[in-house]
């Protein structure tokens, strides 16, 4: 099983200079099956539905997104996109490992965002070995094999 990270399915969804390593990411990693944890799941709701606005209705920011999503709802076109996603390529989503004194040790140990530590932490736990991601932070972390 291999674990993506919010980044490897944002360039996979958005065309970017990255888009073409993120599919080839992608492609390798159906054959072990991929998974991605409660947290990126979150991540990527945001970041796509953030991208989503500020495309179709020209919204800026954090604070103009929240509330745009107050007066219109989130961006449906954002949910369709990311659960399509999932169901085309067939990913678990896995509970995120949910230990507030590891997230904290893991932070300070790695020297990582709290998501990042959370999503070490719940790749720990759930004996995922192997994370695909852009962020190099995560190569710090020594037991997770980080590709590309």
């Amino acid at each position: 099983m291999i674990c993506l990270d919010t980044n490897i399915i944002y360039n996979f969804l958005f065309e970017t200079e990255l888009t073409e390593l993120a599919e080839s990411v992608i492609r390798e990693s159906i054959i072990k099956g991929i998974a991605i944890p409660m947290i990126v799941y979150n991540e990527l709701l945001y970041t796509v539905g953030s991208k989503v606005a500020k495309a179709k209705y020209g919204i800026k920011g954090k604070h103009s997104f929240k509330r745009h999503i107050a007066k219109h709802g989130f961006p449906e076109e954002a949910i369709n996109m990311v659960n399509n996603f999932i169901k085309d390529f067939n990913v678990a989503i896995i509970l995120d490992f949910q230990n507030p004194y590891e997230l904290v040790e893991t932070i300070k140990h790695y020297k990582l965002a709290p998501n990042d530590a959370q999503i070490t932490i719940t790749c720990k736990h759930k004996n995922v070995k192997t994370l695909a991601s852009f962020d190099k932070d995560f190569k710090r972390v020594p037991w997770l094999e980080v590709i590309p």
